[in-house]
Order: C-alpha cells, then sequence, then structure tokens
C-alpha cells in the first residue's frame, strides 16, 4: 500500500513538474519518446481511486477520464458491463463536482444505449443545468489549497518552471561568464571550470573523476542505502524523513576507501578549503519521480546544533554527479533562475553563507524529479570553521542582497 501511494504521488509529480499529458503518460510515452508498456484502462482507473481516495481530486479527474476513454475503446467497451461501469464512474465525477466530464460521460452511455439508459436523461438535464449556473459545489471546490500553500507559491512555480526549462538566466547575466582551466595545486590535471553563475559563484567542473570511481561509490552505498532524511526543524537537531525529500542515502567518512579519499581531495584541491571540517560523503540515489524540494542547505540562524558539534555552518555545497540521468533530476536554483544538468563525473560547487557567515538565502536549490533514468549524486558539505585564510570574514555583514530570498512569496 505505501509502495503504491508513493508511485501514484511521483506519478502525479512528475505530471505536474513537465506538464506531462496523461493520455501520453498512460501510453508510456515521456516527451515524444516510448519508454514503457501503455497502462491499461484499469491501470489508470486504479491510479484515480487512490488519488481519489488521496484526496488529490484535481489529479483524480483526468486519470478517471483516461480510463474511460481506454475502455471505450476496447471490443467490448459497448457492453453492458462496461456502459455500467461507467455509469458508476459518473458519480465519481458528480460528487467531485467535475459537471463537465460526468455529462461526457453519460452523453456516451446514452449514444450506445439510449433507450436501456432512459435514467439518465434527468442525470443529463441536471448537469446542463449545473454547468449553465457555473456551479461550483463538489469535493473539487471544497478541498482548494489554502493561500498559504507552499505549493501554490509564486517560488514553487518558479521552481517547476526552472526545472522545465522555461525561467533561466538572462543573455545579460551569462555575458560575463567563462569557462577556464584551473591549475591543481596538488599536481592532477587542471580543472575545466564552467562558471554558472558569478553573484553568488556557482560553478561547475567537468571530468572530475572517471567512470571506474563513479560505479565504486554507487556499488559501495548500495548495501547500505536508506530513506534519505532532512534536519528535523523541531530544534532537537536530530534528522527525519519528509515527503519533500524522496530519495535514498547512505554517509561515508572520506577515509573509507580510494574512491571516496578522491573526492574529498579534489574539493579541498579545487577550493583550497580545510576538508577536515567537512561532514561525511553523503552518496544519494534518486529514482524515478525521485525529488527534493527547494530548500538551503545551509542552517538558520536559530539552528540547534547537536551536543560536541562545534564546526559552525554549512559554508559550502559540492555535489559530484555519479551517473547522467536520461530525463529530468536536473539541479534547479529558483532564485538564479538556474537549472545544472546532471553530468556523469562532474562537480557542482557553490558557497551557501555570505563571507560575513551570514546565509545567502540565494542559493536555494533543489532536485527536479527525475523524469527517466536512476540519478546518482554524492554529497559534500564543508563546515565553517578553520576556513577563515581561504575565505576570510567580512567586517560588514552584506547580507542585504539576498534578504528579500529569505521570505519570498
Amino acid at each position: 500500500q505505501d509502495d503504491f501511494v508513493g508511485s501514484a504521488i511521483a506519478l502525479t509529480r512528475l505530471q505536474q513538474t513537465y506538464q506531462l499529458d496523461v493520455a501520453e503518460l498512460a501510453s508510456g510515452i515521456l516527451n515524444g519518446v516510448k519508454y514503457g508498456t501503455a497502462m491499461s484502462w484499469q491501470d489508470c482507473f486504479v491510479l484515480g481511486q487512490h488519488l481519489y481516495a488521496l484526496r488529490d481530486y484535481n489529479h483524480t479527474v483526468p486519470w478517471l477520464q483516461q480510463s474511460m476513454q481506454l475502455l471505450g475503446e476496447q471490443s467490448y467497451g459497448s457492453e453492458s458491463a462496461s456502459l455500467d461501469f461507467m455509469e458508476a464512474v459518473v458519480e465519481y465525477h458528480r460528487e467531485m463536482g467535475a459537471h463537465e466530464s460526468a455529462l461526457s460521460l453519460v452523453n456516451h452511455v446514452l449514444s450506445i444505449e439510449p433507450d436501456q439508459r432512459s435514467h439518465l436523461l434527468e442525470a443529463r438535464q441536471q448537469l446542463e443545468e449545473l454547468i449553465t449556473d457555473g456551479d461550483k459545489n463538489g469535493l473539487l471546490h471544497l478541498t482548494a489549497r489554502r493561500p498559504g500553500d507552499y505549493h501554490e507559491s509564486r517560488e514553487f512555480r518558479m521552481y517547476e518552471q526552472v526545472c522545465r526549462g522555461e525561467l533561466a538566466p538572462l543573455p545579460s547575466k551569462q555575458r560575463n561568464l567563462r569557462c577556464r582551466l584551473r591549475k591543481s595545486r596538488l599536481g592532477y590535471a587542471p580543472f575545466k571550470l564552467e562558471e554558472l553563475h558569478l553573484d553568488p559563484l556557482v560553478v561547475q567542473l567537468h571530468q572530475v573523476i572517471g567512470s571506474k570511481d563513479s560505479d565504486s561509490l554507487q556499488k559501495t552505498a548500495r548495501p547500505r542505502i536508506k530513506r534519505s532524511t532532512v534536519y528535523s526543524l523541531g530544534g532537537n537537531g536530530g534528522s527525519t524523513a519528509a515527503a519533500f525529500r524522496t530519495s535514498q542515502g547512505a554517509s561515508f567518512n572520506y577515509s573509507r576507501n580510494a574512491a571516496t579519499k578522491l573526492l574529498s581531495r579534489h574539493v579541498g584541491d579545487f577550493s583550497g578549503l580545510n576538508m577536515d571540517y567537512a561532514e561525511d560523503l553523503q552518496v544519494a540515489n534518486y529514482g524515478i519521480g525521485g525529488h527534493y524540494e527547494p530548500h538551503w542547505d545551509s542552517f538558520p540562524e536559530n539552528h540547534i546544533y547537536q551536543e560536541g558539534d562545534l564546526h559552525g555552518n554549512r559554508m559550502a555545497t559540492g555535489i559530484y554527479y555519479l551517473a547522467d540521468v536520461e530525463a529530468g533530476g536536473g539541479t534547479a536554483f529558483p532564485f538564479l533562475p538556474l537549472l545544472v544538468t546532471p553530468e556523469r563525473g562532474s562537480l557542482l560547487f557553490w558557497y551557501n553563507l555570505h563571507p560575513s557567515g551570514d546565509q545567502d538565502f540565494r542559493t536555494k536549490h533543489a532536485a527536479c524529479p527525475v523524469l527517466q533514468g536512476s540519478k546518482w549524486i554524492a554529497n559534500v558539505w564543508i563546515r565553517e570553521r578553520n576556513q577563515d585564510n581561504v575565505r576570510p570574514c567580512d567586517l560588514e555583514r552584506g547580507q542585504e542582497i539576498s534578504l528579500h530570498y529569505r521570505d519570498f512569496d
């Protein structure tokens, strides 16, 4: 049951984020590419039933519509048993207040058995009157999302637009971005650095690790992988699973093996930061529909650190992409607005804090839902203790530039 509910929610998440057509999705088609087996009318109906039980009526309606359309296309679609079933689904639509869908189904049934189903004539008249009157009664309208719902906010819409590629940096913002070679201080090959954003600085280093190390990290993580958690906002410094982050992960000390040591060396070599004050490496996997909604990696001012944790806030983040992703799964920065496509072997790096040590609220980011394939990453979080020789603390706070995004819509 839990797996089915999770799958249903993931499917509708993909549907909404990428504005997918239900008919194509049911046919196994994603963005014009045929990936899998088509869903039967029964599959679509069962999915609609579960969404109804979850009170997600906006997504229930199109899946029931698709189910009935597929049923009507079957060789037995005109038989009485099939029409009985359609008539039962009419009641779903009526209860939800989807009058147009109910009327369409009533008309279809009457077109096949007008005499045997004459009792539906009254239902048709009632539905036509409700539509004419603009009636807004029904579960669809009673359960409208509250004004404070984050998923209805402008920020969340921006995040979805970035995931779809509809919102991107203006050419004027990209004009001064450069690609260059950055010399390694440890004697490795020069880093192939691409500037993605200048303020705040976001860079991607290409071809940092090879396929052998990527595969090794995935293999190491698989036996220990479990549901990813997030830091609790309850004030106890602990962590918990959350619906807004659906991935699996496993953490390792950087001394674990040659591959984990290499990841640490590369980040320290490139950034100059002291990796002795980095959290354990976290290897994470996102399956189809896996995502992580917009969040900051840095901790808020009122964060309560666990006892003995004297390393300070998360100054910087590095994300190693351990696999290519066929579709979706990008890292989105809604406020920049920037979308980074996973590229196997590359490292994405940015600072979470202003030089003053204050949170840079512009660095809010998210993992877009994986549309096709499997996303593997390794997260690197570097704390601020003993990093002042590389990134000295400013005497002035300088956080005003990002305060606007702290409580953004």
